[in-house]
């Protein structure tokens, strides 16, 4: 991304917003979610971190690159609500499939949490979708940087700050409604404590 001087100021700043928007996508931030698991909980090995990043995200987001290679989705984000359906379906059956393996493989409570929770927000989200548009970005990047931040009261702030600059981008960039960015993120919060309390039950 380059601002070129001679930009009019309202296009520097979409161009800004838009790269904003393109280095915190969703895909981006919940695989270093799952990847760092095993920084996070003691219990989760690495094998189970990357299994579970490849069947939740990394194969879904291949699957989203051929669908726009074949014409099917209009951009990588999906800005088209209508266009989501088929992806989101597809993204669960790659993210079951990635539970079954992990429970072949005899995984743990805790990487079963991280990847439950994800499935959770996904049926949230492309239920809400079926009415009304909200913003993944932000239901993804509240979810993750709650979880980042969990029990470590210290970096709020950080938190609070990481959810605003990801809001406004999505906004100015044009992407999405205030009320959709202000959507996604109670979807955030809402799976965020909903993932906690998979944990209490899954140990």
């Amino acid at each position: 991304m380059r601002l070129t001087a001679d930009a009019p100021p309202a296009q520097q700043v979409r161009r800004l917003a838009l790269g904003i928007s393109h280095v915190l996508a969703p895909v981006t931030l919940a695989t270093l979610l799952l990847l760092s698991a095993p920084l996070r909980r003691e219990q989760v090995s690495w094998s189970e971190a990357v299994v579970s990043a490849c069947f939740t995200t990394i194969i879904p987001w291949l699957m989203l690159v051929a669908a726009k290679l074949r014409g099917k989705v209009t951009d990588m984000h999906v800005t088209r609500r209508h266009q989501r359906h088929r992806i989101y379906a597809l993204t669960a059956g790659s993210i079951v499939s990635g539970l079954l393996l992990l429970w072949a493989m005899d995984a743990g409570g805790g990487i079963f949490r991280e990847v439950l929770a994800i499935l959770l927000g996904l049926f949230a989200v492309s239920t809400i979708n079926l009415r009304w548009k909200v913003s993944v970005h932000l239901s993804v990047g509240t979810y993750v940087a709650l979880q980042a931040a969990n029990g470590m009261g210290g970096y709020m702030p950080l938190v609070l700050a990481g959810i605003a600059m990801l809001s406004w981008a999505r906004i100015r960039s044009g992407q999405h409604t205030a009320s959709q960015v202000c959507g996604g993120v109670l979807v955030g919060v809402v799976i965020h404590y909903a993932g906690n309390l998979l944990g209490t039950v899954l140990g």
